[in-house]
């Protein structure tokens, strides 16, 4: 799925680019888009990055609560 279609930046490259990045929480959406060296054009993009950005990071925390809870 593109989350930009302006950059033609899609969802596997939001989650190559978390991956790559240790996975960290907290990654913002000027981070991302540096990081894959572009920039938003329209806009229209941006809440879509912040919300798989921010989806990703609870989700790795809720992992990361339920692997410790067990060990």
């Amino acid at each position: 799925m593109y989350l930009c279609i302006c950059n033609a930046i899609t969802d596997r490259q939001a989650r190559a680019h978390r991956a790559a990045s240790g996975g960290a929480g907290g990654c913002s959406v000027s981070a991302f888009y540096r990081a894959l060296g572009v920039k938003p054009k329209c806009g229209k993009c941006v809440r879509g990055v912040r919300e798989m950005l921010d989806a990703n990071a609870i989700s790795d925390e809720a992992r990361q609560d339920s692997c410790g809870a067990e060990g």
